[in-house]
């Protein structure tokens, strides 16, 4: 057997949250304990960790009002 076939025959029944190792259900979004937003299992029975696109877009807005207020008073 090859690799890929070994992975896909691995079924777990719960999958551990990533930031407090909190063993989860399978269909939560949401570790109940810190709640992190949890993704599909991995190989080794973790969450995966989502992608938190409004977090990175408050960022780069947060940094873009910083360097316009910097270049309006200094410059």
């Amino acid at each position: 057997m090859d690799d890929n076939q070994q992975d896909k025959e691995f079924s777990y029944a719960t999958k551990k949250c990533p930031e407090c190792y909190t063993y989860v259900k399978l269909h939560e979004t949401k570790c109940p304990s810190c709640k992190t937003r949890l993704g599909e299992v991995e190989k080794h029975g973790m969450a995966k960790r989502t992608f938190d696109f409004n977090a990175y877009l408050f960022a780069f807005i947060a940094m873009l009002a910083l360097g316009i207020y910097i270049w309006w008073a200094f410059l």
